[in-house]
């Protein structure tokens, strides 16, 4: 049986216009680059995240990589999941044709917007996620938990957001703030656990019919395993779960599953 992986990769290298406090440009220098995805696919990865850094304009230059694309998806029979940033006409039509799923970055709140952006255009960001809905687009909303310092803040009013077009999205994705060495963040903690906990059990209750995940973006060591131990039978999916976790679930019997895939592959 074929094992399905995926790799990241990023258009733009290293190069972001935006320098955010929680990230720094810092995620950017693990990605492969565009060149090195036929020897990545040959060596067995089945899918990609196609991201990057944004522009001055907030977007990510895809249409500029339409054709390379769109040769080797269909020469190695690749999945994409693209990260976007802002989209328009343009984005759109390259997102039609070549993603099988987008993954998007929401924040609930101009407050936390533009402390950990610095700049950027909140309202923008926000239409730019209905655009995608409105054209069908499988669209798979992230909310990053303790964005801002580690504080629970902007993601009461994500959630609020979310509920409105519930209708259309069967997944959200949960991140939870990593502190990053080397960016304006890197001396705070991520949020309490069991504000966490707390957060997702009501938003549990808020889309019963929606699949909630823990996406891979979580603080390691105790904090994984605990966190993940205590969200048991309130997330439908923990992504890159510990042994621990995994023990627990079928201890509790819970199915449990994993991969090396993107989550919102």
């Amino acid at each position: 049986m074929k094992l399905l992986k995926t790799s990241s990769v990023s258009l733009t290298g290293e190069y972001c216009a935006l320098n955010c406090k929680h990230c720094g440009r810092h995620y950017l220098k693990n990605m492969a680059n565009i060149n090195e995805i036929e020897d990545i696919a040959k060596n067995g990865y089945t899918s990609f995240l196609i991201s990057g850094g944004l522009m001055p304009d907030g977007k990510i230059p895809f249409a500029a990589f339409k054709d390379k694309l769109k040769y080797l998806k269909k020469e190695y029979n690749l999945r994409y999941n693209f990260h976007t940033g802002f989209v328009d006409e343009e984005d759109l039509s390259v997102l039609k044709e070549l993603s099988d799923v987008v993954s998007y970055d929401l924040v609930g709140d101009k407050e936390t917007y533009y402390e950990v952006y610095g700049k950027g255009n909140f309202e923008k960001m926000w239409d730019s996620f209905f655009l995608l809905l409105e054209n069908g687009i499988k669209v798979k909303p992230h909310v990053t938990l303790g964005l801002r310092k580690g504080v629970i803040s902007h993601e009461r009013e994500a959630i609020k957001s979310l509920k409105e077009v519930s209708d259309k999205i069967d997944e959200i994705i949960f991140l939870i703030f990593i502190p990053t060495k080397g960016t304006e963040y890197e001396s705070y903690k991520p949020p309490k656990i069991n504000e966490v906990v707390l957060f997702l059990e009501n938003a549990r209750k808020n889309f019963p019919e929606t699949k909630l995940i823990l996406g891979c973006m979580q603080p390691k060591g105790n904090y994984r395993k605990n966190i993940q131990e205590q969200l048991l039978g309130i997330v439908d999916k923990i992504v890159q779960p510990v042994l621990p976790t995994i023990k627990e679930a079928e201890k509790k019997g819970f199915e449990i599953s994993y991969s090396y895939e993107c989550c919102a592959l």
